[in-house]
């Protein structure tokens, strides 16, 4: 039963750590960039947010409504007001 119980919060534990980005409306980050990611599946802020969630290395995403690109970044540098942008940091 021990041994069940570590196993099972092993494998939630990831889930729960990285389950958390503070999402902001209006602000684009400026760093150090990780991917730019265009396709349809990444076209919204859902999308976006996903797989900024899925990788290590990603400290932070913008997503750009205009062109809806979603740009991932492993450093941040600053976050800034910026109209037409939603960006989530960890």
């Amino acid at each position: 039963m021990k041994k069940l119980l570590m196993v099972t919060s092993l494998l939630l534990l990831p889930f729960t750590a990285s389950a958390q980005l503070d999402i902001q409306d209006g602000y684009a980050i400026q760093g150090k960039i990780f991917a730019v990611k265009t396709a349809k599946k990444y076209s919204s802020v859902e999308g976006c947010s996903k797989i900024a969630l899925s990788k290590n290395k990603v400290k932070g995403f913008t997503f750009e409504s205009s062109t809806q690109k979603c740009t991932l970044y492993k450093k941040i540098r600053n976050v800034e007001p910026k109209k037409g942008h939603v960006s989530g940091t960890k």
